[in-house]
């Protein structure tokens, strides 16, 4: 069959979604990997093609045309909650254009609400981690095969909307082949705190052993933990790629002529062992790397094998500084671990990354917000991503928070977490977060100090025309529109 994986433009007056993550609209772009491994196992057996007119900054028009002379016979998109509603304005602009069209929704919002992306029966709906739901679902439709016995799918038969049993969740991830990112045009991706390019991405691992109350991993752990609480009650168990083949993804990211990676595991830091079995493998490929790492993982050894094998920065989950607060998000971390990491990390010259979420807690207060920006002043990561806590469905908050009547707007709607609340506490308010959002990235990202340590440290053209990009971006998304 012929397939195409679509990422639209944006189509309903909002921005650009970051699909990787999903909980963000994008000012830079990292490759969907969740499409790849999808399209990666479908092209032995179909014509597979991946558009992602997002990162190209592609309009509406740009989208029809392309449309119009496209032969598509099924077109798969992976959608999160920010961008549902575009995804089913596309599907729509196909339907006017196009006719006996197959369309197929995967990722974690068609995971959690998959009957809103069910109006005929030709749309249906991968829940949980696609890959293989994904190959068995099109090899039926091909074949004219019954659905009723494809765990993992929901689709509409006789007006009514069947929702199969949930699929299997993949014990060995080894068995997923590496994704081919010979698939994707590479040009329009990149990761302003990596100076190297071309650029790409890579998972090592899927979930995570904590259980903070609300979080939302990268997008593809989200949609297999949101599949399965809904059947067992609790989060999925994580599951890690072995180290031999972590090493031989990164040999052929290297081989591909890519120059920088970012590692976007919800947690990259396991255990000494494994790390060090990585960093051995990889540090003669001359990359420039990232990963996530929670900062209570973050050991010196781990530190000094991760600067050796090419590490450039670490994103540290902090959340907050008041131990008040992490112990109530259930974060089991206090926050002398994050002051220990940066002291760590600085020591061996990474850069480091914090992120801070405002509002996870009705522990937070204006005391709390003040004292986690002196912190920062005081610690000076080389970034700080500041966000006001969104209490997406399937998470712990979102049911505490609707329990005590703190969502805004009665229920989860969409927003740009780091501009926009939907949490409103009778002690701190919407617009007090939102208020503290604002002075939190203007004051930390235009202070004079921060603009030229950033400028001194810019290695060469393509590293300066990507910063300035992006902070192009992020003053247009968060003051300007």
């Amino acid at each position: 069959m012929r397939i195409t994986f679509l990422i639209p433009p944006v189509l309903d007056k909002t921005h650009d979604v970051d699909r990787c993550f999903g909980c963000n609209y994008g000012i830079y772009f990292l490759p969907l990997l969740p499409v790849l491994y999808c399209a990666t196992i479908l092209k032995d057996r179909h014509r597979v093609r991946i558009f992602d007119f997002a990162s190209q900054r592609k309009k509406e028009k740009d989208f029809i045309k392309f449309i119009e002379k496209d032969d598509s016979e099924v077109y798969v998109f992976y959608s999160v909650f920010l961008s549902q509603n575009t995804d089913l304005k596309a599907k729509e602009l196909i339907r006017e254009i196009k006719n006996d069209t197959i369309f197929v929704f995967t990722g974690p919002q068609a995971t959690y609400a998959a009957d809103r992306f069910l109006d005929k029966e030709d749309s249906f709906a991968v829940r949980g981690e696609p890959e293989f739901i994904l190959k068995e679902l099109i090899g039926a439709i091909e074949e004219k095969k019954d659905l009723e016995n494809i765990n993992g799918i929901s689709f509409i038969k006789n007006s009514k909307v069947i929702n199969n049993r949930s699929g299997s969740f993949i014990m060995d991830l080894d068995t997923l082949p590496i994704p081919d990112r010979s698939l994707l045009d590479h040009r329009f991706y990149f990761n302003p705190k990596l100076k190297s390019t071309p650029h790409t991405a890579i998972l090592t691992s899927r979930g995570c052993f904590a259980q903070c109350t609300f979080c939302v991993p990268n997008s593809l752990s989200y949609a297999r933990e949101l599949e399965y609480k809904k059947y067992y009650g609790k989060k999925p168990p994580p599951r890690l790629h072995s180290t031999e083949r972590v090493v031989e993804e990164f040999r052929q990211i290297k081989e591909l002529g890519f120059r920088s990676v970012s590692i976007i595991d919800d947690e990259f830091l396991w255990d000494e062992r494994r790390t060090f079995e990585i960093c051995r493998g990889i540090k003669n490929l001359n990359l420039e790397w990232s990963c996530l790492a929670r900062p209570d993982r973050i050991t010196e050894n781990s530190v000094r094998w991760m600067k050796e094998a090419g590490c450039r920065y670490v994103d540290l989950g902090t959340e907050s500084f008041c131990d008040e607060i992490l112990k109530d998000i259930k974060k089991q971390m206090i926050a002398e671990d994050t002051k220990k990491a940066v002291y760590l990390l600085k020591k061996y010259k990474i850069e480091v990354e914090i992120n801070i979420i405002f509002g996870a807690s009705d522990k937070e207060t204006p005391l709390t917000i003040k004292k986690t920006l002196r912190e920062l002043r005081r610690l000076k990561p080389n970034y700080v991503l500041f966000s006001i806590a969104n209490p997406f469905p399937g998470t712990e908050f979102y049911e505490i928070a609707k329990k005590n009547g703190w969502l805004y707007y009665g229920d989860y709607i969409p927003v740009d977490s780091a501009k926009n609340s939907i949490i409103s506490y009778p002690h701190l308010s919407k617009i007090q977060l939102e208020h503290y959002i604002a002075y939190a990235y203007l004051s930390y990202y235009f202070n004079p100090v921060f603009i030229l340590k950033t400028f001194l440290e810019i290695k060469n053209f393509k590293d300066l025309l990507n910063k300035f990009i992006t902070a192009l971006r992020f003053l247009y998304k968060n003051f300007l529109k």
